[in-house]
């Protein structure tokens, strides 16, 4: 069976990383008072794909580290959309989706997902492309293939699951290494080659022929703008430590004041 490299050469948050490169494309030049001030480099377009690239890259890296036991496969393209990574095991098959709140805290009760408070949709998201990747790997494969979905929460301040969602496995990415290790096994070492072979095909997707790109210059490119975003967030975090001293400073220089005035009278 026959091969294609393009599958396998794609890399962990490239359709997020692509979408961030492109957006920057387009933006203003920051002036030198705007640099000083530390604001940030992003234009709006590429905000809504940096984070999550940053996510992707994170769970990507702990995928591609779980050993030779595992098959890994990233940013496989669907109709509008892509899965973040696809994960082939003896443990069985699965679809993880990364997501990137930041540093707050995530509640998850059943279905429902909420990010300090704000509902979210991603494990519906989750258990619908899980479906859509058993379907289409089932279609390939001539028999059903069975494909479990992970909801993966990058770096939360905290992950509390009051209610497991029926099917769908929600987890931290601190958590994620340890569940596979321990996961058990439902697939034999014949069925896993076979469905390592079927998600290789072009064949199986259906969005399979897109533009390739050359993954080291887009990592490149990502990473110019990743250092310029947390230089600007160095500095803020900078002005804003002075401005708190200042504060601090006239609000001491003003007791002082007071506290004389009280003295010589």
């Amino acid at each position: 069976m026959q091969h294609s490299r393009t599958l396998r050469e794609r890399v962990a948050g490239q359709s997020a990383m692509a979408a961030v490169v492109r957006a920057q494309y387009s933006a203003p030049v920051r002036g030198r008072l705007a640099r000083i001030l530390g604001v940030s480099p992003l234009t709006f377009e590429a905000r809504q794909h940096y984070r999550g690239a940053l996510g992707e890259l994170v769970v990507g890296d702990v995928l591609e580290n779980l050993g030779p036991t595992w098959d890994v496969l990233h940013d496989l393209p669907l109709d509008g959309s892509a899965v973040d990574h696809l994960l082939i095991g003896r443990a069985g098959t699965f679809t993880v989706h990364a997501v990137n709140y930041g540093r707050n805290e995530v509640i998850v009760d059943g279905v429902k997902l909420s990010v300090d408070g704000e509902p979210h949709l991603d494990i519906s998201s989750a258990a619908d492309e899980a479906a859509e990747v058993s379907r289409l790997l089932s279609l390939a494969a001539g028999k059903p293939v069975r494909v479990r979905p992970l909801l993966v929460v990058v770096d939360p301040a905290r992950l509390t699951v009051r209610k497991a969602p029926r099917g769908v496995k929600v987890i931290s990415s601190g958590e994620l290494a340890g569940v596979l290790a321990h996961a058990p096994r439902t697939l034999t070492g014949e069925e896993v080659a076979n469905v390592s072979d079927l998600a290789d095909l072009e064949s199986t997707w259906p969005a399979a022929d897109a533009v390739d790109l050359d993954t080291q210059q887009l990592h490149r490119d990502f990473g110019t703008i990743r250092s310029a975003v947390n230089d600007a967030l160095v500095r803020r975090i900078l002005w804003a430590a002075a401005a708190t001293i200042v504060v601090y400073a006239s609000v001491c220089s003003v007791i002082a004041a007071f506290v004389t005035v009280v003295v010589r009278n």
